[in-house]
């Protein structure tokens, strides 16, 4: 090779070099700056999260209710809780605010295929007891919900009166699964156990006889893990409303969650107070009921041989 040919092998190899280097330290610039500007919208996101402060109350057993999918605080006594299991008999059953049970009431003309939530809000000059038999029915995901209403019994009472039945469907034509379901003003909302957990509406005015169609809201953060990889745990278990529809409160089995009803109706979901409930140790975290005033109450189902879990704790949010 001449010493001309040397030294133009050399400027080849020399401006090789230097457009690795080059491609190099674009790689390194964008990937350190993709990271940063996902940090800093993590870290706004998160501004949003707020500390929930509770404290422990009480806890108890279950053991007469070893399904305890929903609660919701009664409006006829102030001293009733209201709770069912997924299976069994159509019936509701009443708890003492210290969880001891007071009674079941049937629901007449009421059909489990797996019943997941309860609720109570006004309806009329009334109050009536929402039953959401929203679940997947043993393993098998579903495009329809029902939801049966009944004026709210006392816990005195042996059944209900006739059912009103509702059915829905969510509008995306796929299967879901559903533990949650909550009334804000009148209207009933929905929230998908699956990741990510979907807020559904229902129509405001319900009709007997027909199939409706669920309204898309929004999504509840409930973790930080990429789509399909999500545990069981975090999934969302329950929701109930506070009487007086000013904030509602969401559960999955380890973490409570409690949202500005002004905020879920707007879809701003990732604007709420949050606090971990691993400190518990419930056998499964399932029902969450929340008074005006910061009572908030939870039941977890049994797992294997042991007995369900009733807890009280004292909580502190909002302005």
């Amino acid at each position: 090779m001449s010493e001309r040919e040397a030294t133009g092998e050399r400027w080849r190899q020399i401006a090789y070099v230097a457009t690795l280097v080059g491609v190099a330290a674009v790689v390194v610039w964008y990937a350190v700056g993709h990271r940063a500007a996902n940090s800093a919208d993590a870290a706004a996101a998160d501004e949003s999260v707020m500390p929930l402060s509770c404290d422990l109350e009480s806890q108890g057993k279950l053991p007469t209710l070893p399904e305890a999918s929903g609660l919701a605080l009664s409006r006829r006594d102030p001293n009733v809780l209201w709770s069912l299991n997924d299976s069994g008999a159509p019936s509701v059953v009443a708890l003492s605010r210290s969880g001891e049970l007071l009674s079941r009431v049937r629901i007449v003309g009421a059909n489990v295929n797996d019943w997941e939530d309860v609720s109570v809000a006004p309806c009329g000059n009334e109050s009536c007891l929402y039953i959401a038999d929203t679940g997947n029915g043993g393993g098998t995901q579903r495009n329809d919900v029902v939801v049966y209403r009944v004026r709210e019994p006392l816990p005195s009472d042996r059944e209900t009166a006739p059912a009103d039945v509702f059915d829905v469907a969510y509008p995306d034509g796929e299967d879901h699964e559903s533990d949650a379901v909550f009334v804000l003003n009148g209207q009933l909302f929905l929230i998908t156990k699956g990741h990510p957990a979907v807020l559904f509406a229902f129509p405001r005015n319900l009709t007997s006889g027909t199939i409706q169609t669920l309204e898309r809201i929004g999504e509840i953060p409930t973790a930080g893990f990429p789509p399909g990889t999500i545990p069981r745990r975090y999934r969302v278990t329950d929701a109930e409303a506070s009487p007086n529809g000013q904030w509602v409160a969401i559960r999955t089995n380890d973490a409570l969650l409690i949202y500005r009803s002004a905020d879920l109706l707007a879809a701003r979901t990732h604007t709420l107070w949050r606090t971990d409930l691993r400190f518990l140790s419930e056998p499964r975290g399932e029902g969450v009921a929340i008074s005006d005033i910061g009572d908030v109450y939870l039941a977890s189902e049994r797992v294997s041989e042991g007995a369900a879990s009733f807890t009280h704790l004292k909580c502190a949010w909002g302005e």
